[in-house]
């Protein structure tokens, strides 16, 4: 679940609130669960509408830091090209991706785990790759 959130947001912070506020909310509708077997589809519903309500928030505040505040805040260490390129991606398509290629689930349980079809999580990660492709592509053709 962490990892999911993380694919979302970003933020160590924010995707541990998203996954404690999914737990929560889970554990605050858990009559409403008919089948055992679909609560893993269940609660990583319940944390991808979660991950999208917390950007969404991230969406209406602004941040400017002030001058002498500015010059505090750490810069990240530099990523490698590959992982800079997942990063860029859209949400929906880096989560498949970590899933598939990083934590090596198969595209059924993806599926199954995000409550979303087959073709679906198919269809995300050829969109994903395309991108990536041409991603990196264009950056390793500038070296």
């Amino acid at each position: 679940m962490y990892r999911v959130s993380m694919s979302y947001l970003n933020d160590q912070e924010d995707a541990a609130d998203a996954v404690q506020d999914t737990l929560a909310r889970a554990w605050e509708k858990r009559r409403f669960l008919v089948r055992q077997e679909s609560f893993k589809p269940w609660v990583m519903k319940i944390l991808t509408n979660q991950c999208r309500d917390v950007l969404r928030k991230r969406r209406k505040r602004s941040f400017y830091p002030l001058e002498e505040d500015a010059a505090t805040v750490e810069m990240p260490a530099p990523q490698p090209p590959v992982m800079e390129a997942i990063g860029a991606l859209k949400p929906e398509w880096r989560t498949v991706v970590l899933l598939h290629y990083v934590d090596g689930y198969a595209v059924q349980e993806i599926a199954q785990s995000l409550g979303i079809p087959s073709g679906t999580v198919k269809t995300r990660l050829r969109a994903a790759r395309k991108r990536l492709s041409q991603t990196l592509l264009v950056e390793w053709g500038e070296e």
